[in-house]
């Protein structure tokens, strides 16, 4: 509320959403208001329209993540399969149906904070140390899923040391670099919006530094061979 652009009221782009807590606030700036009979009947009468739109937006919201989910599931592969190779099982359809509309409801969920600090022009009241340690906690986990995914050795010491294949499917690689994205976004809000005097923690900056120099230091280690890389990929894939 401290970066409204305005005094007595939400910003124009939040009001329409929270039409109850726009008629509060009025009211908080000037408790005269919550006396006037005018006032009385539009709080009522815009709780009531907010909570048949905030029905409507779930549901429409949830029907566009299933859609997406069905979509994407029914129309990629669900895995690689070699040239001639039969075409994926019953379950291996659900499975890509299912894994894309994880990747639907979870991909959805990054948004609302982002677009919040954007429409506020604001990040007061965001914490700068989960931004931070969420943006590096997708990279790793960005790193696990694309080795597994592409990389015929990490394939490979994977298959020797479980005597399977690895797991990791499409949605998994496009759900891991879409939440780095996006938490990259979040955090370069940081540096870019009012902050109202919040700055990052020590315990958050000297824990960055100690995971990416870790990190640095295990690839390091599966380079020169003392380690696998399925092995640092494993670390990274904990701290995420």
């Amino acid at each position: 509320l401290r970066s409204c652009p305005e005094r007595g009221a939400l910003p124009g782009a939040l009001s329409p959403l929270f039409p109850t807590a726009n008629h509060w606030y009025m009211a908080l700036q000037d408790p005269r208001r919550s006396s006037e009979p005018s006032w009385r009947a539009a709080v009522g009468s815009s709780s009531a329209d907010g909570i048949r739109r905030a029905k409507l937006a779930r549901l429409a919201l949830a029907a566009a993540v299933v859609c997406l989910g069905l979509g994407l599931g029914l129309g990629l592969p669900s895995e690689r399969r070699p040239s001639g190779s039969c075409p994926a099982s019953i379950s291996g359809g659900l499975s890509g149906v299912l894994g894309w509309t994880y990747f639907a409801a979870w991909s959805a969920s990054f948004y609302p904070q982002a677009i919040q600090n954007y429409v506020r022009r604001s990040v007061v009241g965001l914490s700068f140390d989960f931004a931070l340690l969420n943006l590096i906690a997708f990279g790793c986990y960005s790193a696990f899923n694309l080795a597994l995914f592409l990389s015929p050795t990490v394939q490979a010491e994977y298959a020797a040391a479980h005597h399977s294949s690895s797991a990791v499917r499409p949605n998994d690689v496009f759900f891991a670099l879409h939440a780095l994205l996006i938490s990259a976004v979040t955090l370069l809000q940081v540096f870019l919006y009012e902050r109202g005097g919040q700055t990052f923690s020590l315990p958050a900056k000297a824990a960055s530094a100690a995971i990416l120099l870790g990190a640095a230091v295990g690839a390091g280690l599966a380079a020169a061979r003392p380690i696998r890389w399925l092995d640092w990929l494993g670390d990274l894939n904990a701290l995420a």
